[in-house]
C-alpha cells in the first residue's frame, strides 16, 4: 500500500509519515521464565505530529486471558495454533501504558541525497536513513532514551546500559498497510553459563489502522 504524505507535516516527520495515525492489534507476549505458552496481547496506539516538529506516541498494552494469535511476523510462530483454553476467561489486564515523543535528527552519514532523489519513489535506493531519538515513559517506571535510525517504512531502536550493552529493541515497519513490530530483552540463556545472556523476543504485535 502507498504511503500518502500529507503536506501539511512539518518537514521534519516526513520519514514517520507513515506511522502518524491510530493503530490497534493484537500479538503475542513471551513468558519463558513461566514456561508457559504465549499469551494474547492487544494494543492501542496513538502517534501525532506536535507543534515542536517532533511525534507524540501514547500506547496502550492488555495482556488477555485468552490464547495468543499467530500474525505472520509473529517471532513465536508455530507450525499450528494452540488450542483455545477452556477456562480461557477473556478478562483484559493492564501490561504497559507509555508515552513519549520521538525526534527525527539529521541523516546519518553516508547518505547520498542525490541518488535517493534520482531514485523512483517507493524503491529501497529512494530511501535515507535519519537519526531517531524516543523518549519514553511507562507508567510507574523511568523515563528511558532510545536511539536508532528510521528508512523508509522501518524502524530500529535501542536501548542500552552504562556500560553500553544494548539492553532492549524494538523494530517497527510498515508492510501491505498494517504495522508490525517486535521488542527485543536482553534475557539470561536457558542452560547458559552464569550471567550468560542474550537477545530473546519479549513480544510480537501487528496492527491495522483505526
Amino acid at each position: 500500500m502507498p504511503i500518502t504524505l500529507d503536506t501539511s507535516l512539518p518537514p521534519s516527520l516526513y520519514p514517520l509519515a507513515w506511522l502518524i495515525g491510530s493503530w490497534e492489534g493484537s500479538g503475542a507476549l513471551q513468558q519463558p521464565e513461566q514456561d508457559s505458552s504465549d499469551v494474547r496481547i492487544e494494543q492501542q496506539l496513538v502517534c501525532a505530529a506536535t507543534e515542536e516538529g517532533t511525534l507524540s506516541w501514547r500506547s496502550t498494552i492488555h495482556r488477555v486471558d485468552a490464547p495468543a494469535p499467530l500474525p505472520p511476523t509473529s517471532a513465536f510462530a508455530r507450525e499450528e495454533s494452540p488450542a483455545p483454553a477452556a477456562d480461557a476467561t477473556g478478562e483484559r489486564t493492564l501490561l504497559h501504558r507509555e508515552d513519549g515523543i520521538w525526534t527525527v535528527g539529521d541523516l546519518l552519514p553516508g547518505q547520498d541525497r542525490a541518488a535517493a532523489e534520482a531514485a523512483r519513489p517507493g524503491t529501497p535506493g529512494s530511501y535515507l536513513s535519519h537519526r531517531l531519538d524516543a523518549r519514553l515513559e511507562r507508567r510507574g517506571g523511568q523515563p528511558e532514551q532510545w536511539a536508532g535510525e528510521v528508512r523508509g517504512p522501518r524502524v530500529q531502536l535501542a536501548l542500552g546500559a552504562a556500560d553500553g550493552t544494548v539492553t532492549q529493541t524494538r523494530m517497527f515497519g510498515y508492510v501491505t498497510g498494517r504495522l508490525m513490530w517486535l521488542w527485543e530483552q536482553r534475557r539470561p540463556v536457558p542452560d547458559g553459563a552464569p550471567g550468560e545472556t542474550e537477545m530473546s523476543p519479549y513480544l510480537s504485535l501487528e496492527l491495522h489502522r483505526v
